[in-house]
């Protein structure tokens, strides 16, 4: 079993990859407006109870793992946030 830690690391792997792969297929200024609209959603669904996230099901999934879903997509989130006011 993973500790919430150790889920939240790798959920925020995958994210991170997942939105540098829109920042580069949509251009810097579209990408991240979508990311972040992903990103968000992304957390509603998983707190929500939703069965299903992007293409993950966590319909078994525990409120402790939701969470961790939920704490990754914020990481990932002020990360888009901190580099886009950054000046270049």
């Amino acid at each position: 079993m993973m500790d919430h830690s150790d889920l939240v690391e790798l959920v925020s792997d995958d994210l991170t990859q997942s939105v540098s792969k829109m920042l580069v297929e949509m251009g810097s200024e579209d990408g991240q407006r979508f990311a972040k609209e992903a990103l968000v959603r992304f957390a509603q669904q998983a707190l929500s109870g939703a069965p299903r996230v992007g293409s993950m099901n966590i319909s078994t999934f525990t409120d402790g793992e939701r969470h961790a879903l939920a704490q990754a997509s914020a990481i990932v989130l002020a990360t888009i946030q901190a580099d886009a006011s950054r000046p270049q």
